[in-house]
């Protein structure tokens, strides 16, 4: 089992103990609206993802890390993040980083403060040569987290995603094992 920490976060595999807390998180549309694909309807939905979030952390062959961000001073589940492994080669791996966090904590570096510690552990202990996010043009926030993470743009796909009722633009940031600073 993972479980990583940093001043203020308990990052972590699943656990049982944290279908409330997804549920709360991925019904909310707000909090969901640059995820349409991972937001849910129903809690026994919530329970499938939790199952297969399970699974995978005790997987030999993991090629999905999904951890709980959990708040240190009140032990609340305020948000998800995680790789999935794109490619593996021998050891080595490419991966491409996610995350989503309760509205109430936007803002104050949550995310940030769990990116660095998941890839910190992608880096060092789990092979990953290239880690990879993306995220809509108009997506500022989430934008502003990969900058923060050291990640560098490496292009963008126009037209790329239909959301809301229009095509929009997708950015591509990633780094490598070697430009981290850990």
């Amino acid at each position: 089992m993972v479980r990583l920490e940093s001043a203020r976060l308990v990052i972590r595999d699943n656990l049982e103990c944290d279908l409330q807390g997804l549920y709360e998180l991925t019904i909310d549309p707000e909090n969901m609206r640059f995820m349409k694909s991972t937001k849910i309807d129903s809690i026994q939905e919530a329970e499938e993802h939790l199952r297969v979030a399970i699974e995978e952390s005790i997987n030999e062959n993991r090629m999905k890390y999904y951890f709980a961000i959990i708040n240190k001073d009140s032990e609340e589940y305020i948000g998800a993040i995680g790789y999935d492994v794109k490619e593996k080669i021998g050891k080595e791996k490419l991966a491409e980083l996610g995350y989503f966090i309760k509205k109430e904590y936007w803002g104050k570096g949550y995310v940030t403060e769990a990116g660095k510690k998941v890839m910190e552990y992608a880096f060092q202990k789990d092979n990953v040569l290239k880690m990879e996010a993306s995220c809509l043009k108009e997506n500022n926030s989430s934008e502003k987290v990969l900058i923060k993470l050291g990640m560098k743009k490496e292009g963008e796909l126009k037209k790329h995603q239909y959301h809301e009722g229009i095509w929009k633009d997708r950015l591509l940031y990633g780094i490598t094992k070697e430009e981290i600073s850990i």
